[in-house]
């Protein structure tokens, strides 16, 4: 980071030092405190399925949202309820909800070479003989969570490929330059702030980066911000793939783990991780739909019913919602808009009449999916 390249009217609106601002509109995107208003978003679900009696919700993230704000989010969005499999998916973070427990883990697959997700369910009562399990998501919680400090470090001391990405997306010296300030202020606000190892230390993820941004943009050039935004995403995904995943669990492990725990398992949208199918896993099913790759349903629902040979029981069919309640709460204009429609319990395909029909043709649904997932968790 070089602010010379800057003029020196570019960061007059910032200050030379933190402000009391800089501090404010930190601690605000840190808060894991709900509002009245947030709260009140958070209760009142988007969709309505007044009618509905079969409630399925298998890959959804309440973040740092309190669950029994969550069991009033799915009371109203279905009131009619009567038979209920809802599991929340954190990443890396085992969430309890009721009598399941749930997680989104992120392993390495060392016969593919990469990382790939699991979706892993499990009863409970099974929480006091889960500590291998347990120490497993927590490792891999604790290296994700570095991943903000990856970026912000990339951003304040750029080395020569992070400039050449630069220049590959047309961008200019002078935006990564305004990015690098931004995140060396954030980083100093994170140490300063003491987040580290408190409740707030959920917040730490990369989105952090461009939330601080926008709050802290008035009276900067409105061109040469975007710019900085685009510096910041582009930035963000090279660090992603930068990542050392065998860092993680490796995929075998944690199955056994989870089997061991009478875990069901699940891979999430496998489009994002289509290897992973021809692994032999074992598993007891895909998602043959999910927002983040939803156009792959009844290519996913054939391939499923040839896999079927290869494995020791059926495989079932499963969609996942995958909403973010980060998006319902604190969105922002540089949120996917994809995400922010996204709903719990609600998987729009299940009643697509071509998904339906091939669905019908498979041997699958949703009634079968949760009738007999719920009985191979144990």
């Amino acid at each position: 980071m070089d602010l010379n390249n800057l003029d020196s009217s570019t960061l007059t609106p910032l200050g030379k030092d933190i402000s009391q601002a800089d501090i404010e509109a930190f601690d605000r995107l840190t808060s894991v405190a709900l509002s009245p208003k947030e709260v009140e978003i958070a209760e009142n679900p988007d969709c309505v399925a007044p009618k509905e009696k079969r409630l399925l919700a298998l890959h959804f993230h309440p973040e740092w949202v309190p669950l029994p704000l969550i069991e009033t989010r799915l009371s109203r969005a279905f009131p009619a309820a009567v038979d209920r499999l809802v599991i929340p998916t954190q990443h890396n973070r085992v969430t309890v909800m009721g009598q399941w427990a749930g997680v989104e883990a992120d392993c390495y697959d060392a016969n593919l070479g990469q990382k790939i997700q699991l979706l892993i369910h499990f009863r409970s009562s099974k929480m006091p003989r889960a500590t291998k399990f347990l120490d497993m998501m927590e490792r891999t919680y604790r290296y994700r969570a570095h991943q903000l400090l990856e970026v912000l470090e990339a951003l304040t001391n750029p080395d020569e490929s992070i400039r050449q990405e630069i220049n590959n997306n047309g961008l200019d010296h002078q935006a990564l330059d305004l990015t690098g300030f931004f995140a060396s202020r954030l980083k100093q606000l994170i140490h300063g702030r003491e987040v580290q190892d408190t409740d707030r230390s959920e917040m730490l993820k990369n989105r952090l980066l461009t939330d601080f941004m926008l709050a802290r943009c008035q009276g900067l050039d409105p061109t040469l911000f975007g710019s900085s935004l685009s510096v910041a995403n582009i930035v963000k995904s090279f660090v992603k793939h930068r990542l050392n995943y065998q860092r993680f669990s490796e995929a075998q492990d944690v199955i056994e783990e989870a089997r061991g725990l009478g875990a069901g398992i699940v891979i999430p949208h496998p489009p994002q991780f289509w290897p992973a199918l021809l692994d032999d896993l074992d598993v007891d099913g895909w998602e043959v739909w999910n927002p983040s790759t939803p156009n792959h349903a009844l290519f996913l629902i054939e391939s499923l019913a040839r896999a079927q040979g290869r494995y020791k029981r059926p495989l079932l069919a499963f969609m996942g919602d995958d909403t973010h309640m980060s998006s319902k709460i604190r969105a922002n204009v540089t949120e996917d808009k994809n995400g922010r429609g996204r709903e719990i319990g609600f998987q729009p395909p299940w009643w697509d009449p071509k998904v339906a029909e091939a669905l019908k043709k498979t041997g699958q649904g949703r009634e079968r999916t949760m009738d007999e997932y719920r009985a191979r968790i144990v």
